[in-house]
């Protein structure tokens, strides 16, 4: 008998304003162009739905926090889950390919490199440094330990934002010495710890994409980041760069 395909598809995000709505369809709109049989759950408030939400495959209602998509990554109703912040665009053919690339890990993320920290100097600091980007990755929820990830990764970052949890603690308040305080407002502060420190997921299998600049193309990057040469398959807009063609 042949064994089940696990389902594969993609997940967007988009709360807060309208604005992310719109980048959402635009993103999922791009998706289908260069991909028609891709699925898709987007993820975003009901208030802000005005029909165009139905070119999603699957449509899940979220609340008004600007970390909904950590909420959202558990909810996942693909086996395999490819998500994309909402304010990308895709470019090219070959988005179809990143399930294939997990090749049997749990988590693939684009890196955060030492050649571009000029782009994320904050990101670095005594004791540390930012490594993975949260903005685009691949996991497979199958594992239970994945789904306990993803719940973890909600969970630390909303303690964290409030000043209940931190790495390190003196006198029972967060010790902004180790680590400095402007890092509690990054989700991507907490993906460090989860993946550096904690030894709850010291086995989880992580994976860097392969011509990473490919798959995660910052609006603020120039020409010479592209090493592989190769065309660009997500384009990640700043907020005041934004032309979504949609």
């Amino acid at each position: 008998m042949d064994q089940k395909q696990p389902s594969k598809g993609y997940l967007i995000v988009a709360s807060r304003t309208k604005e992310f709505y719109k980048m959402g369809i635009n993103l999922i709109r791009s998706l289908k162009e260069f991909y028609p049989e891709a699925q898709v759950c987007f993820v975003t408030e009901k208030l802000f739905c005005d029909g165009n939400e139905s070119i999603a495959d699957h449509l899940f209602y979220c609340g008004d926090n600007h970390r909904e998509k950590l909420w959202a990554l558990s909810q996942t109703p693909f086996d395999i889950t490819m998500y994309i912040d909402a304010d990308c665009e895709i470019f090219h053919e070959d988005i179809k390919n990143a399930f294939d690339m997990l090749d049997g890990h749990d988590l693939m993320f684009t890196p955060l490199i030492e050649e571009r920290a000029h782009y994320f100097k904050k990101g670095i600091w005594e004791n540390g440094r930012l490594k993975l980007n949260g903005g685009v990755f691949v996991y497979d929820i199958r594992n239970p330990l994945v789904k306990d990830f993803m719940n973890d990764w909600n969970i630390y970052y909303k303690q964290q934002l409030l000043g209940i949890w931190w790495p390190d603690l003196k006198d029972g308040k967060p010790d902004y010495d180790k680590h400095p305080e402007h890092l509690r407002r990054w989700d991507q502060f907490t993906l460090w710890w989860l993946t550096n420190v904690n030894e709850k997921y010291k086995d989880i299998k992580l994976k860097i994409f392969s011509e990473d600049e490919r798959w995660n193309w910052y609006s603020s990057f120039n020409e010479k980041e592209n090493k592989s040469g190769k065309d660009i398959i997500i384009y990640h807009y700043s907020s005041h760069a934004y032309k979504g063609k949609y």
